[in-house]
């Protein structure tokens, strides 16, 4: 028996200076928690966004996997970096990452990584020394049908006038209209 705990992480306020389109940790937080509903099979973790400052990645998945072990009282609980084969391919982006983090997140952790049109995840885990040495602790989503929704794509539909209704949960739809979010960007 595994147990499985869903958790989306809204990443600090002091993370929009590397990604200028990202709006307040308020407004993401309640975005999530629209798009995780009533049905609790997935959550919202508030943690990230609470630290008085950034995080990394690693440190993150740390404390998620320390409160699940203490919720649940089970040691064994592991958590897991989802991603999109584009964060996986910003591995090497240099000094966007440190070496011993990546090793972490990936030897101890382990990945599940969905393709993105562009990305081959394959490929880059080959080519990439730490990747390769930890590569069953990677699992890569094989979907049917692409899927290239991305909070980057809904962000660019928004800006641009275009509607994002049916490819986000109409909370999380009405929400942004009614806030007016990202409509100046």
């Amino acid at each position: 028996y595994q147990r499985r705990v869903r958790v989306i992480s809204p990443v600090h306020d002091e993370y929009r200076k590397h990604k200028k389109t990202l709006v307040k940790y308020a407004d993401r937080r309640a975005m999530v928690e629209l798009a995780c509903g009533e049905e609790g099979w997935i959550r919202c973790s508030s943690w990230e966004g609470n630290q008085a400052q950034w995080t990394p990645t690693r440190q993150v998945l740390e404390a998620l996997q320390e409160q699940a072990r203490e919720e649940f009282g089970d040691p064994g609980i592991t958590t897991t970096l989802v991603c999109g084969g584009d964060l996986l391919e910003s591995f090497s982006v240099p000094g966007l990452w440190r070496e011993d983090d990546i090793e972490s997140i990936v030897g101890r952790h382990g990945l599940v990584v969905i393709r993105r049109t562009g990305s081959d995840p394959d490929k880059y885990i080959f080519g990439h020394d730490t990747l390769y040495k930890y590569r069953s602790n990677i699992k890569i989503a094989y979907e049917p049908i692409s899927n290239d929704i991305s909070s980057t794509a809904v962000r660019r539909l928004v800006s641009r006038g275009l509607s994002v209704r049916y490819l986000i949960p109409d909370a999380v739809c009405d929400y942004v209209v009614s806030n007016g979010l990202y409509i100046s960007q």
